[in-house]
């Protein structure tokens, strides 16, 4: 008998409610288990503490925040992150941790996003 792996964990952030569950469940249905969603870089600082994900997959603005300290820690502990974002180029740009970060843009294509998070 052959066993299958286990799922990769993804960390979902993402402060729009409806957002976040489009992507939780496209997520899940590509057969990924999701860590969060987290709604602001308090509470995704909180479950990073707690549990290491495969990958992540972030906004980058968080009501009036951004989310360069969850994306600055990501990058330190070699967790790879795309961006689904309505951010321009120009906006991630001015910070570091973003510049290089692929963005998929918002409204985000739910079957694109699988595939990315898929090869990172």
């Amino acid at each position: 008998m052959i066993d299958n792996p286990p799922a990769k964990r993804i960390l979902v952030v993402e402060d729009e409610v409806w957002l976040a569950i489009e992507l939780e469940d496209a997520l899940r249905e590509g057969g990924f288990d999701v860590i969060g969603p987290a709604a602001s870089v308090r509470q995704a600082l909180s479950l990073l503490n707690d549990e290491r994900p495969d990958a992540a997959v972030l906004d980058v603005t968080l009501g009036g925040e951004k989310v360069t300290p969850v994306a600055l820690l990501l990058k330190s502990i070699g967790i790879p992150f795309v961006l689904a974002s309505a951010s321009d180029a120009a906006e991630l740009a001015r910070h570091d941790c973003l510049a290089d970060a692929r963005n998929l843009g918002k409204p985000t294509d739910l079957v694109k996003l699988v595939e990315v998070v898929r090869g990172l």
